[in-house]
């Protein structure tokens, strides 16, 4: 049996790349349409060593043998990208939602509510060079639960764990916190066309520890109760330890594709809305950078 990646950017070829180093087969699934070829890809790993591997590039409409498929598209393609994709796959097969923000898993799982649904988060930084050619620019934890239609004492796909995912049965919770740094990191960078890095200077705190203070207020409203210095200070390592890397909204913003704002800003500011709480700061952020989402 194959993996299916549905997504084949950054992270989709990271994985990839990853994943036939363990001995998988892997399938990127394309727009529907696409033939049927095999192409050679190429990774720069951190160490900066030069890996090659083929991987087969299909349509995602094209039936096929698939143990499992990794969705690993922007947010706001999801569905989209998902539905051609689910008009043919048998339903027993389990599908790992790993992009960016919150919102299109639990709509992807309220819409095919009949499928064994898992969600996940990881913090690598990729950067895509061209095509068919990936940096690894920094390694991240890797995290996946369950979130619809899978059994508790169903194991994690063995995919899932040679790519060193560990598994978390309260994987919402997981989710938000990387959620809270995106919503530091991305949003600013893409704004101020800096690297990650830049953030820790002097003159972002103030914005910083505000913006923070947002999310904590949406957040004990969800059940996320985190002060808002935990919060900053998990996005300031992340800043730091991926200092040099551009976030991928910045990279979408650079290249003028539509950017992830709305699952990542946008979903914080519905849940405001929901609940009645102000939230300037991620307003003004999100007027600020409409025109490019």
């Amino acid at each position: 049996m194959t993996i299916g990646i549905l997504g084949a950017g950054a992270l989709g070829q990271l994985l990839a790349h990853a994943l036939s180093d363990q001995g998988f087969e892997v399938s990127l699934l394309r727009r529907p349409g696409q033939p049927r070829v095999l192409r050679s890809h190429q990774l720069f790993s951190l160490s900066g060593a030069k890996q090659h591997h083929d991987f087969t590039h299909c349509g995602s409409d094209q039936p096929q043998p698939l143990s499992v498929v990794l969705v690993l598209t922007k947010a706001q393609d999801c569905l989209s990208a998902l539905t051609p994709l689910l008009a043919w796959l048998p339903e027993d097969v389990p599908l790992v939602l790993l992009h960016n923000g919150l919102g299109p898993q639990q709509a992807a799982a309220g819409r095919w509510p009949e499928r064994p649904w898992w969600a996940g988060s990881l913090t690598d930084g990729a950067l895509k060079l061209d095509a068919h050619s990936v940096r690894h620019t920094g390694a991240g934890q890797r995290r996946v639960g369950p979130l619809s239609g899978v059994d508790t004492d169903t194991p994690l796909p063995a995919s899932l764990a040679a790519l060193g995912f560990v598994y978390d049965e309260q994987i919402l919770k997981a989710l938000w916190q990387k959620l809270t740094v995106n919503l530091l990191i991305n949003p600013l960078t893409a704004r101020e066309r800096v690297c990650n890095g830049a953030l820790l200077a002097e003159g972002y705190r103030g914005e910083l520890e505000a913006l923070s203070e947002e999310i904590a207020l949406v957040g004990q409203s969800l059940g996320q109760k985190e002060p808002a210095h935990a919060i900053l200070e998990r996005a300031l390592g992340v800043a730091e330890a991926t200092a040099a890397n551009h976030s991928s909204m910045l990279q979408d913003v650079q290249a003028g594709r539509p950017t992830e704002l709305g699952a990542i800003t946008g979903y914080l500011l519905e849940r405001a809305r929901e609940h009645n709480l102000p939230c300037p700061y991620h307003q003004r952020l999100y007027q600020q950078l409409q025109p490019n989402t």
